[in-house]
């Protein structure tokens, strides 16, 4: 095989980015993919649970609010016909990746990367991949401890080839994916449990928003279990769930939503240093061994596709001799639920917000924008320092992860209340929310 200046193994967000960019910086480039390009997101994550969320929110907004809107008459939904909308996303999302990186001169290398007596090799070929530098951007997986593997048992993954839906589901796990199962299962008619051994939903989001999430939730009928965890599941006629306080679950359904786990190609994890199952690399994301590197999911940090691809942009400036730093202080994160929640920067726990931070919280009630369209659930909290600049935004309610970048924008920057408050933003939109926020930790709130 011939030698590359940079052999990117994982086709996801990151590794994709990563080689692109390169090969636009006059890099010679191979990319390494084991089965579809577009990694998790593309494939059984971000794309096709989009799609399904999408679909069936409409399904269930028009059931919830219709009437009050004036619509009527009869509705239903067609799975098969959910299916082929999320596959035709996905198949234009993994073709488009394989073009871009084929336009860019990117070379393709289809088949499994292993590591072995300090070479990597494709497995099913045996032959050597041969590169300057090696960036290991191969993602992460569904983890499932060993007790809660039982026959039948659903990850995230396994939900796109589902041929029917349940009526009932346990769903383990209340973080970010656990709470969109909860919502697509629930729009579409499913009996929802959602079990969570913390003492919140989201409890990587702010206190507010969990609050609100478990309000909006289980007032769509979905039970929620909080400080509990699961001890034993059982498969019979049906899944038995078996509660540390012996209580017992019984469902057609159950998904595991607990996290995810570092996928590292075989061999490397006895070559390199790891932790938790991550492989350690320092500021630069380098590893122990100086040519290769890690970005994404499977350095064990943010988990989240945007997070990879700003990593692999990054490396990629990085080996072509250019500066490029990432400001992890203002990454966005997305839960797609309803309302949707949306976040950045500092959050506000269960003890209040550090000395020297204040908050204000504006209600979507008092939306415009929100009021037309019926969605008045949730609110725009913004935080802000001594010197009033802006520091953090919890955003939640309808379309919140297409206003996020405003906030996002504002914390990268260091912009304060001044900055949002003297810019001129449309009506009637949801966006007017976070001007009404910042107006009102100026103490002149005009719209409530």
């Amino acid at each position: 095989m011939e030698k590359f200046d940079v052999v990117v193994i994982g086709g996801g967000p990151g590794g994709s980015d990563c080689a692109i960019r390169l090969a636009q910086r006059g890099k010679k480039v191979a990319i390494v993919e084991q089965k579809f390009f577009g990694g998790t997101c593309t494939n059984v994550g971000c794309i096709p649970t989009k799609a399904l969320l999408h679909a069936s929110g409409l399904y269930a907004g028009i059931k919830e609010r219709g009437k009050r809107l004036g619509l009527s008459g009869e509705l239903s939904f067609d799975l098969n016909g959910m299916k082929k909308h999320m596959e035709r996303s996905v198949m234009m999302s993994r073709k488009g990746t394989e073009a871009l990186l084929k336009k860019n001169g990117v070379s393709i290398i289809k088949g499994t990367a292993c590591f072995d007596k300090d070479s990597f090799y494709i497995e099913e070929s045996g032959e050597l991949l041969k590169g300057e530098y090696f960036v290991v951007a191969t993602g992460s997986k569904p983890r499932i401890p060993e007790p809660l593997k039982v026959e039948g048992l659903w990850s995230s993954d396994d939900v796109f080839t589902m041929e029917s839906i349940p009526e009932s589901i346990v769903i383990i796990g209340g973080g970010v994916i656990g709470i969109e199962m909860a919502t697509l299962f629930s729009n579409l008619g499913s009996s929802v449990t959602v079990v969570e051994m913390m003492n919140r939903l989201l409890p990587a989001e702010d206190i507010d928003v969990s609050k609100t999430i478990e309000k909006s939730l289980s007032r769509r009928g979905i039970k929620i279990l909080l400080s509990t965890v699961v001890e034993k599941i059982e498969k019979q006629e049906k899944f038995n769930i078996v509660l540390n306080d012996k209580s017992e679950l019984v469902s057609d359904r159950v998904l595991v939503s607990i996290g995810r786990e570092p996928v590292i190609p075989r061999g490397l994890e006895k070559a390199l240093s790891t932790e938790r199952g991550a492989i350690v690399t320092d500021e630069n994301f380098r590893s122990s061994i100086p040519n290769i590197l890690a970005i994404g999911d499977v350095r064990g940090k943010v988990m989240l596709a945007h997070v990879a691809s700003a990593e692999g942009i990054a490396v990629a400036e990085k080996l072509s001799g250019k500066e490029s730093e990432i400001a992890f202080n203002a990454f966005p994160s997305v839960v797609y639920s309803t309302p949707e929640v949306a976040s950045v920067g500092i959050k506000e726990g269960e003890s209040g917000l550090k000395k020297g931070l204040r908050s204000f919280i504006f209600p979507m009630s008092a939306n415009g924008r929100a009021n037309t369209m019926g969605e008045r659930e949730g609110f725009v909290k913004l935080i802000v320092n001594d010197k009033n600049i802006i520091v953090g935004g919890s955003l939640i309610g309808a379309h919140v992860s297409e206003i996020m970048m405003e906030v996002v924008l504002a914390v990268k920057k260091g912009l304060t209340l001044e900055d949002l408050t003297s810019t001129i933003h449309p009506h009637p939109t949801i966006a007017e929310a976070i001007r009404d926020a910042a107006e009102g930790l100026e103490g002149n709130p005009l719209h409530i």
